[in-house]
C-alpha cells in the first residue's frame, strides 16, 4: 500500500519531468537549508523542514487553475507557487529576502541576517523548475493593487500568525483578492473553548516568533472584518515537522461578493 506521500507525489510542484537539472544546480540545492520539501529532478527531494505533500487536499485549491492569476504571500521556498502553476494558474509570489525586514517581535529578531538571502532557495528552484513564477521582495504590509494589480485567488499559509498586525495584512489582502482567498494558520486551542472571538499574547515566550495566536473564531472574524464578505471553515489538521514539533491548523476560504 502506498504511504500518503507516495499517494501525494501526483501534486509534487515538478513541471516537466522529462527533463533533469544539470548536476551543477542540484549540488547547489545539496549545500541550501530549505523550509519546503521539494522534488527538483528525479528522485532529488530537498531535506525542508515542512513536507506539505501529503496534506495539499486539506487546502481546497482548484484542480484546475487554467486562466487564473494567483498570488502567494510569504512564498519562501515556493512550494504552493510552484504547485498553483502547475495547476495552470499565473502566479505572483511575495516575500522578503532580508530577515531583518520581518515583522518580529522586538527581542526574537535576529541580530544579523543570514549571508544566503531567504530568497536564494527559491530562485534556485524556479530555475531546475523552469517555472514562470514572477517572486516580488515585498511584505504584504506594503502589497497594494495600484502596483501588483488584483488577483482571482489568493494564498497565504503561516503567515499571518508571524506579524503584529494581523488585520492590516489581511485588509491588504482583501484589497488584492477579487475572488477567493485561502487562509491557513495556527489558531490557539486554549482560548477556542471560548464562544468569543480571543487571541492569546505569546510574544513573551521563549524563541517564539508569534506575537498573538487567535482561536478560530478570531480569524474568521478578522477574515470578515477585512473585507470578505464570506469565510468558511475548510478543516482543521496538524502538520509535523523534521525539526520534531508539530503545528495545528485552521484553514479557512473567504470569499467577496462582487
Amino acid at each position: 500500500m502506498e504511504s500518503d506521500i507516495e499517494q501525494s507525489a501526483r501534486s509534487v510542484p515538478r513541471l516537466d519531468g522529462n527533463e533533469t537539472p544539470p548536476a551543477s544546480l542540484i549540488a547547489q540545492a545539496r549545500e541550501l537549508s530549505w523550509y519546503h520539501t521539494l522534488e527538483l529532478a528525479p528522485g532529488f527531494v530537498t531535506e525542508g523542514w515542512f513536507d506539505l505533500r501529503p496534506y495539499i487536499d486539506h487546502y481546497g485549491l482548484p484542480e484546475r487553475m487554467d486562466g487564473m492569476r494567483v498570488l502567494e504571500v510569504g512564498t519562501w521556498d515556493g512550494f504552493w507557487a510552484f504547485e498553483m502553476e502547475r495547476r495552470g494558474a499565473a502566479v505572483v509570489a511575495i516575500d522578503l529576502d532580508d530577515e531583518s525586514e520581518l515583522d518580529w517581535p522586538p527581542r526574537r529578531r535576529p541580530s544579523k541576517s543570514p549571508e544566503v538571502p531567504r530568497g536564494r532557495a527559491f530562485r534556485l528552484a524556479r530555475e531546475m523548475l523552469d517555472s514562470k513564477v514572477e517572486r516580488i521582495n515585498l511584505s504584504v504590509y506594503d502589497a497594494r493593487p495600484e502596483d501588483l494589480g488584483t488577483f482571482d485567488l489568493v494564498f497565504c499559509g503561516s503567515v499571518l500568525i508571524h506579524l503584529r498586525d494581523q488585520l492590516r495584512a489581511l485588509e491588504r489582502i482583501a484589497a488584492l483578492c477579487t475572488g477567493t482567498f485561502i487562509s491557513a494558520e495556527e489558531y490557539d486551542r486554549m482560548t477556542n473553548r471560548f464562544p468569543l472571538p480571543l487571541a492569546r499574547y505569546r510574544a513573551n515566550v521563549e524563541a517564539s516568533v508569534v506575537y498573538w495566536r487567535p482561536n478560530a473564531r478570531a480569524w474568521k472574524q478578522m477574515m470578515w472584518t477585512a473585507g470578505f464578505d464570506r469565510v468558511s471553515e475548510r478543516c482543521r489538521f496538524t502538520m509535523d515537522s523534521k525539526q520534531g514539533f508539530s503545528v495545528r491548523h485552521l484553514v479557512l476560504h473567504g470569499l467577496k461578493e462582487r
